[in-house]
């Protein structure tokens, strides 16, 4: 397509990784790719959006209102809405859109499970949702849905448009697409967008691998690119270009596999918490690419994060308390009790800069008398060992919870393989349970965040992991652009502010 492509050069060219040729131009098609998701926060708005705080607001929406019992959710829509061709934006476009989520043809699972139990009504002013259960989390779920421009498509089409994700539709983001070729996709202005961006034209060049984009970053031919480590920060800044970090919704952590009878002494567990320096980490194997975690909150989502005061790393008292437990040094220094060495087996996906990370803690706790052999290895080999829960007593994982505080499925006690994560094997906490239930059900921003502090401060004194850092994304761009990025967000929070930016 490429009737309406100029031949000016756009104010902004952003090189995006992907696998995707043709890229999906459907957010819900292929949404599992974070190439196909960032460029459709470029097009597409949701219901809610995320503002700097990861709270949802309004965004399609006007506002919204929570029954009493949790189990009814009513969205008003802004009045005089409109799709970039022109035609009125609909309540009728948001129920077809779930209505396809929920639809058997539907390709994409993950997406579908949450709204499995969801009831989506047109109703007065907008739409309501009728839950089955109370789910705090669901806001956030609406914040993260797409809605697309399908209400008038009948049932054959809805099952064609994964065959045609390449094909533009209309759109309510800030741009619609103007023309796509294999490697590039370019987008106007959408004359109806609820704020006209100031760049008059835009174009994402697609590459297969960072090294490309990197390439044609230092070469000039393209603005801006996404980096996603420390690595790739460092050889895009080094280029000249300016970096704009976010806070992701991520967190890292050290899982102790307490089905093993040495991981499973909680003296050794609290060694190892009190030793372990967050700052020296970020500082040397993350180059800065991230931010201290304490609690079980990924510090991404701010307004429940808990802030205790950043522990100071206290290897004398780890030693002093190893000593007294009967962990005496021995010759070469590692401790030993009775015929047990205190060597401990890390394992870490091969994926930068985790593997540094994993050399970083080791070399931290060999400081007390704590020797830890690390082996990297494929993500998929990792996950397989963490579900099944042997050959290996550490673990540093990198974890994705999303933007709502709700961490049950990593921490419940019934939220085990394949119901969930929680693969430490520790011992079932009823109080956490409970303290998890409440952060899943409360609506009330004040009382989700206590009760995200209550499981930050129970998973502290059952200790089944040590959290140590969110990561960050960056976006680096060449000199001469002005670029708003949000503080907190995922890679496609980027763009929330696209609207604002310009050249010079």
């Amino acid at each position: 397509m490429l009737s309406r492509l100029q031949t000016t050069v756009p104010d902004y060219r952003e090189g995006l990784v992907s696998d995707e040729r043709p890229i999906s131009l459907n957010p819900l098609v292929g949404a599992s790719d974070p190439s196909v998701h960032d460029l459709g926060a470029l097009l597409y708005r949701s219901l809610l959006r995320l503002d700097g705080r990861a709270l949802p607001v309004a965004d399609l929406a006007l506002r919204y209102t929570v029954s009493a019992d949790g189990l009814v959710y009513h969205l008003p829509l802004q009045v005089a809405q409109r799709w970039s061709d022109g035609r009125p934006l609909t309540a009728a476009d948001v129920i077809a859109t779930i209505d396809w989520v929920q639809s058997p043809g539907f390709g994409d699972a993950a997406t579908a499970s949450a709204w499995r139990d969801v009831h989506a009504r047109i109703d007065g002013d907008g739409v309501s949702f009728d839950l089955a259960g109370p789910r705090a989390s669901f806001l956030a779920q609406l914040a993260q849905l797409p809605i697309l421009p399908i209400a008038s498509l009948n049932h054959a089409a809805l099952l064609a448009l994964p065959k045609t994700a390449a094909v533009p539709m209309a759109t309510s983001g800030a741009f619609e697409v103007a023309g796509t070729t294999a490697g590039t996709v370019l987008l106007s202005p959408n004359p109806h967008a609820a704020a006209a961006p100031r760049l008059t034209q835009m174009a994402i060049v697609l590459f297969g691998t960072f090294a490309d984009a990197a390439a044609a970053f230092r070469a000039g031919n393209v603005d801006g690119v996404l980096a996603t480590d420390p690595l790739q920060r460092a050889e895009l800044t080094a280029a000249g270009g300016i970096s704009h970090s976010i806070t992701t919704f991520r967190f890292v952590d050290l899982l102790f596999n307490e089905r093993n009878p040495v991981t499973a002494d909680l003296t050794v567990r609290q060694a190892v918490a009190t030793t372990l320096d967050r700052r020296a980490l970020i500082a040397g194997p993350l180059r800065g690419m991230a931010v201290p975690q304490v609690g079980a909150i990924p510090a991404g989502v701010v307004w429940a994060a808990s802030r205790p005061p950043q522990p100071v790393p206290n290897p004398a008292a780890a030693v002093s308390a190893l000593d007294a437990a009967g962990w005496v040094p021995g010759t070469d220094g590692v401790r030993f009790r009775g015929t047990t060495r205190l060597q401990l087996h890390l394992v870490v996906a091969d994926i930068i800069p985790l593997p540094d990370v994993a050399a970083g803690v080791a070399s931290q706790l060999a400081k007390v008398g704590i020797s830890v052999e690390v082996t990297s290895m494929p993500i998929a080999l990792l996950r397989q060992l963490l579900i099944g829960g042997s050959g290996y007593d550490l673990a540093i994982a990198d974890w994705d919870s999303g933007p709502d505080p709700d961490v049950s499925s990593f921490w419940r006690s019934t939220a085990v393989p394949p119901a969930g994560l929680n693969v430490s094997g520790g011992p079932a906490d009823p109080f956490l349970d409970e303290s998890l239930d409440r952060l899943t059900t409360t609506t009330d921003p004040a009382m989700r965040a206590a009760a995200a502090a209550a499981v930050s401060s129970q998973l502290a004194e059952d200790l089944p992991a040590v959290f140590l850092e969110t990561p960050e994304v960056a976006l680096v761009v060449r000199p001469g652009l002005t670029v708003m990025t949000p503080p907190v967000g995922s890679s496609a929070s980027r763009f929330a502010d696209i609207s604002s930016w310009r050249r010079g």
